[in-house]
């Protein structure tokens, strides 16, 4: 059953006949209903190969969600799905090794057209992961202001720490503060940048593996 907003002029959510009514990114819109396969369900080696490269991504992204939200949004909204949905879609096609096992050094958390940061670096303390890197604000209409966002990623444990709004282009380092408790694991790193508007943001950089 679907329900109308805004009366029988406006948008619905739910199930009617063959399609299916929902609102993306402030708009109505809908989709139709998937057809079952005819193919034998147990499906073949590659289609078995193929849901289990789309199960590990899933598994993957799932702690980086509100990382993604942020990082895909613009793209999300241009290409009408959802941040998640993109950021999946980007890295399916592109983080994937010759047998299917995702390859952090191609995953991209963040996508845009931003200048990103010039040559990042991680550093590690008692206090934490320090990432530090080069201004190159000021020149060719780089902003100095544009904020870093910095990921740090446990994927034994499936735990992220990170932040979306760190120190401005020209401050040159962010610091992302480990829990004690968290001594011993190994952390995937990246480092993106945004715009204050948010209108702008770059293409993640891997800035690799640390073990705390």
């Amino acid at each position: 059953m679907a329900t109308f907003k805004n009366g029988i002029n406006g948008g619905f959510t739910g199930k009617v006949g063959s399609v299916v009514g929902y609102e993306l990114n402030g708009k109505w819109v809908m989709r139709s209903l998937p057809h079952p396969s005819r193919k034998n369900k147990k499906g073949t080696l590659q289609q078995k190969a193929c849901r289990s490269a789309f199960s590990n991504m899933q598994h993957f992204l799932k702690p980086l969600i509100p990382f993604i939200r942020v990082g895909y949004n613009l793209e999300s909204k241009l290409r009408m799905m959802t941040a998640h949905n993109a950021a999946k879609s980007y890295n399916m096609l592109h983080a994937l090794d010759d047998r299917g096992d995702i390859d952090c050094t191609r995953v991209c958390l963040t996508f845009g057209s931003l200048m990103g940061a010039e040559n990042p670096v991680v550093a590690k303390d008692d206090a934490g992961l320090h990432f530090s890197w080069d201004n190159n604000g000021g020149t060719n209409g780089i902003r100095e202001t544009d904020q870093v966002m910095v990921m740090a990623y446990d994927i034994k444990n499936q735990q992220s720490y990170f932040k979306l709004s760190g120190a401005r282009r020209v401050d040159g380092m962010e610091t992302i503060e480990i829990p004690v408790v968290e001594k011993g694991i190994e952390l995937h790193t990246w480092i993106s940048f945004i715009s204050d508007d948010r209108q702008e943001i770059a293409m993640s950089t891997y800035t690799g593996v640390v073990v705390v």
